[in-house]
């Protein structure tokens, strides 16, 4: 069942037991069913009163990540693996049942030249046993392509396609990002019709990152297709109203991005709301 989230940077830099008992029953007075959690440092979330809060207030946890710099799947495989491992295990105990993002490298890294083959196995090196063990735990392991501005590893749903072959294990899944796919597909439509029933996670941000409906997104092409796919996973509204200074560097977010989180908890999520609702994806 389809059901529609929000990134927890909405309302905070960072996961801590004080920013999420001001944002999950806000979350929940708005309608959301679904809080995606940045496990960008694992071991600092407080499972127990996560999982407490998110069930008091009936909403599903998912998690996504990036890699830290010295930890690099294309250089460090056995460190990024680790790391993953790690954030599993995490996920797993929030009750997550997908972890995505840039699981393949640190946001912002790139090397200044097109992916080798040797880069692609080293991630397939560190990835495969933190999918395999997310799959002995009931956990979809994703690999979000983002812009060129932001890794040359992934740009495009064919070539996250082509590296989950070289990882080859069955729960893994392409996380599909609508501000990322504006910028490197063929036309949003066709990045989710090439992905099919391998893209299992989208993150639905504006043109801008700001408040969906406001930007140049194309949202009646983006939810056609998803129609047509038969998409029937999380759509996770990614805002970034508050970043972390270093992830804010690495994404190039200069300015605000929207009036304050109210702008996106009632005009973005009713604007996508009705689009899913038109388009069947939610009842």
């Amino acid at each position: 069942m389809t059901r529609i989230g929000m990134h927890f940077s909405l309302w905070a830099a960072s996961w801590t037991p004080q920013a999420a008992e001001a944002a999950i029953p806000e979350a929940e007075r708005y309608g959301l069913q679904v809080i995606e959690i940045p496990l960008l440092v694992p071991a600092s979330i407080d499972v127990a009163h996560a999982r407490d809060l998110l069930a008091a207030h009936c909403i599903a946890p998912a998690a996504s990540l990036c890699l830290p710099p010295d930890r690099l799947a294309t250089r460090a495989p056995a460190a990024a693996r680790d790391f993953l491992l790690e954030a599993v295990e995490v996920a797993h105990a929030l009750g997550c049942t997908f972890l995505g993002g840039v699981t393949y490298s640190a946001l912002g890294y790139k090397t200044g030249a097109p992916p080798t083959e040797a880069e692609y196995d080293a991630i397939a090196e560190a990835l495969r046993p933190a999918a395999r063990r997310a799959r002995e735990l009931g956990l979809t392991l994703g690999l979000e392509p983002c812009n060129r501005y932001e890794t040359h590893l992934l740009n495009t749903a064919a070539q996250t396609l082509a590296l989950l072959e070289r990882i080859g294990e069955p729960n893994t899944a392409v996380h599909l990002d609508t501000y990322h796919m504006n910028i490197e597909e063929k036309g949003i439509g066709e990045g989710f019709r090439v992905a099919g029933t391998r893209a299992r996670y989208i993150h639905l941000s504006e043109s801008d990152r700001g408040v969906p409906g406001t930007g140049t997104i194309d949202w009646e092409e983006v939810f056609t297709a998803l129609a047509e796919i038969g998409f029937s996973g999380d759509l996770v509204i990614e805002s970034f109203v508050t970043l972390p200074p270093e992830i804010a560097a690495a994404l190039c977010v200069w300015r605000p991005v929207a009036r304050d989180r109210y702008e996106v908890l009632g005009t973005g999520v009713s604007y996508l709301r009705r689009l899913a609702l038109k388009h069947r994806l939610i009842t």
